[in-house]
């Protein structure tokens, strides 16, 4: 496994093969969650999967999900309508579809 450093502040990778993945998985895992590892595993020298840690993944989820409610509030506040009108308008959408 070769160690490749990021600028400071963002997570280590390592890169893995894909068969070095299946020979030693377990201790992949391990390594990505103790020492909070980004593996990079790759099929003939091209990367092709990320394995994070669940905590990081779970930061991202809330970063992608801030950013989405950050561009929703730009593009309503653009339109001049208020949220009362736009939890209105969602509210009707919502009853008008088919749930079957």
């Amino acid at each position: 496994m070769t160690t490749i450093d990021f600028m400071e502040g963002i997570m280590n990778s390592l890169n893995v093969s894909i068969a070095e993945g299946k020979k030693n998985f377990a201790k992949i895992i391990r390594t990505s969650e103790e020492k909070r590892q980004k593996i990079i595993v790759s099929r003939r020298g091209n990367p092709v999967a990320i394995i994070i840690p669940y905590e990081e993944h779970m930061k991202n989820r809330k970063r992608e999900a801030l950013l989405k409610i950050e561009e929703a509030r730009a593009v309503y506040h653009l339109s001049g309508m208020s949220a009362e009108e736009v939890h209105g308008i969602s509210r009707a959408e919502v009853g008008q579809m088919d749930w079957r």
